[in-house]
């Protein structure tokens, strides 16, 4: 393998999981040119690991916008990434995306070896493939790198570390982030608490199942701040704007909200906080990687499957033992008949004990 393109169309935590496997790939093909695609949303995160010289974006959002628009624009677009990819004479792919799209398209601009999870059948373009009914019972980073291993002979050393995953994060990236903060009355010598009281995009509609209440998050952050000295900064998606204010209007010391931020500037305002505390999510997973502390909550996910990765970086997983949780499997989440009681029961007291803990 000389050219190797991984996909991964997902959100910060997937492509984080994934980035495992880059650095593995890198390991074993020190000499490689690896490409990576991915979505608009971590293009910035995948540009800031050096084990990747090419990044490839696929807009979802625009490319439906397109075949709305008129199949000429589409097919356009699509013919001019294609056309960009082919450049890079990649002769391996490695497909997370779960899909069929990908490798057949690979497989039209000449991709030989094709790589990914047959999923629902959906590998029928992959030359080299491995039976997945859902990511379940161990890590998300370990299972891709049993793929690797089974079809390329690729292994990763120790699963109990992130895989030496490394994002180099820009001088110019931290000096916005300190800006940014100190026009919002958080110094440099100020202490820090991150709060994510979102969960991203991924679970659109049924987000809310996943999020422990912003008052409690509030509460949390107020027994902190005032005792220890410590200062808010609030962190989310554009999309999660209101909810951000609202739990920032609840806590008593001077609280920032940053949110829609590049994801750059996200990293380096996750640098200057001593924790985040957070519901699972691609936050969660980015402050791992950066090596800054987290409590996180998880309710109907499974946080053997999806939880932070590795030991090296300080973190406390916090769930309740509920007999209905981990109800999110196989990619599937069913209605909730117990008011997300995996989530509700858990105290601001057991949050702020692990908190105070780790700080």
């Amino acid at each position: 393998m000389k050219r190797i393109l991984v996909i991964n169309p997902f959100g910060i935590g997937d492509v984080i999981f994934s980035m495992t496997a880059v650095e593995a790939l890198r390991r074993a093909h020190p000499g490689a040119m690896i490409g990576f695609l991915c979505n608009e949303r971590t293009e910035g995160l995948v540009r800031m690991n050096a084990s990747v010289e090419q990044v490839f974006v696929f807009n979802r959002d625009l490319f439906r916008e397109l075949a709305r628009k008129s199949p000429f624009l589409f097919l356009g677009k699509l013919k001019s990434l294609l056309g960009e990819i082919k450049k890079a004479r990649f002769d391996t792919l490695f497909d997370l995306s779960l899909g069929r799209e990908y490798s057949f398209f690979a497989m039209l601009i000449g991709i030989k070896k094709r790589v990914g999870f047959d999923y629902k059948g959906r590998g029928i373009f992959l030359t080299h493939k491995k039976k997945l009914d859902g990511y379940s019972e161990k890590p998300v980073a370990e299972i891709q790198s049993e793929l690797l291993s089974r079809t390329s002979g690729v292994r990763l050393e120790n699963h109990s570390h992130p895989g030496g995953v490394r994002f180099t994060v820009s001088d110019e990236a931290r000096s916005e982030a300190s800006i940014f903060l100190e026009k919002r009355a958080i110094n440099p010598s100020d202490k820090v608490i991150a709060v994510a009281p979102g969960g991203g995009r991924s679970w659109g509609k049924n987000a809310h199942f996943k999020q422990w209440d912003p008052e409690r998050f509030a509460e949390v952050a107020n027994q902190l701040s005032g005792p220890l000295g410590y200062k808010a900064l609030l962190l989310g998606d554009a999309g999660e704007r209101v909810l951000l204010e609202k739990t920032a209007a609840l806590i008593k010391v001077p609280a920032v909200t940053a949110a829609g931020e590049p994801i750059d500037k996200v990293c380096a305002l996750l640098l200057r906080a001593d924790l985040l505390l957070c519901n699972d999510g691609g936050l969660l997973h980015l402050a791992n990687a950066l090596g800054v502390k987290t409590v996180s909550l998880f309710g109907p996910v499974d946080e053997k499957v999806y939880g932070p990765l590795g030991n090296e970086t300080p973190h406390a997983v916090l769930t309740e033992p509920v007999p209905c949780r981990p109800c999110y499997q196989n990619f599937h989440f069913p209605p909730c008949p117990y008011e997300k009681r995996c989530l509700s029961n858990l105290s601001v007291e057991k949050v702020v004990m692990a908190a105070r803990h780790l700080l």
